[in-house]
Order: structure tokens, then sequence, then C-alpha cells
């Protein structure tokens, strides 16, 4: 079980193949993506701890879904499309149950959240790569 190594008296949240730190990443895209969307361009009404609570809903949820898939997948190798599938599928997956659709149908909310998802993962993935190259 690699994601649950000890490494200086707490979890190896540095190791790629573990599950700690994609579940971290992927529960600050979805609860990213979803706080975003939410707000619908209106930012200064929607800082509200009730939307930051359905955001962690949708996060929350969302990091079980991603920790689910990827504990399935071999995990030794690494690709964006792989990152983008997983990031926008679970934060699909979190938007239904954390909240109904602010506009129909009932899956168009989830599905722009998801997609704004997938591109955090890409943005993540460009940041990543950036800060290996320094």
């Amino acid at each position: 079980m690699t994601s649950l190594r000890l490494s200086s008296g707490g979890l190896d949240f540095l190791n790629p193949n573990g599950l700690a730190r994609p579940a971290l990443e992927k529960f600050s895209g979805a609860w990213l993506a979803c706080f975003v969307v939410m707000a619908h361009g209106d930012f200064a009404n929607a800082l509200s701890l009730d939307h930051a609570r359905i955001a962690s809903v949708c996060g929350t949820i969302g990091a079980l879904v991603a920790v689910v898939l990827l504990s399935q997948m071999d995990r030794t190798s690494v690709s964006l499309p792989k990152q983008m599938t997983v990031s926008a599928f679970a934060t699909f997956i979190g938007d239904v149950f954390a909240h109904p659709s602010h506009f129909p149908p009932q899956w168009g909310e989830p599905l722009v959240t998801a997609g704004v998802s997938a591109v955090i993962a890409v943005a993540l993935w460009q940041a990543r790569r950036l800060l290996k190259s320094l």
C-alpha cells in the first residue's frame, strides 16, 4: 500500500504513485471548479459559507470517486488525457450528488463543472512540467 507509507511521521504526499496526493489534487480541482461554475461570474455574492459547503461536498465526493478509479488503474504511467478524464468524471459525479443543477438540463451544470475541472487538470499538469524544467 504505497499511499499509506509513512514519511517523516505523515503520509507520503510526494509519491506520485500513491493515492493521497491525487486525492488532494482532485478534491482541490473539483472544489474550485464547482465554486467557479456555481458563482455564474458573480464572485462577490458567491463568497458564502453555503457555496463553500456545497463545493466541499462536490470536492469530497469527487476525490473519493477519483481514489476508487485510480486504485483500479496502473498508476505507474501518468498521462494528461488520463488526468483530464479522471478529473472530469470524478467532478461530474461529485457535482451531481452535491446539489441540483442551477440551469437546465439536470446534467448541464455538472457537465460544465467537469469541463472546468479538466481545464484545471491541464493547468496543474503544465505547472508541474514547468516546475520540473526549472
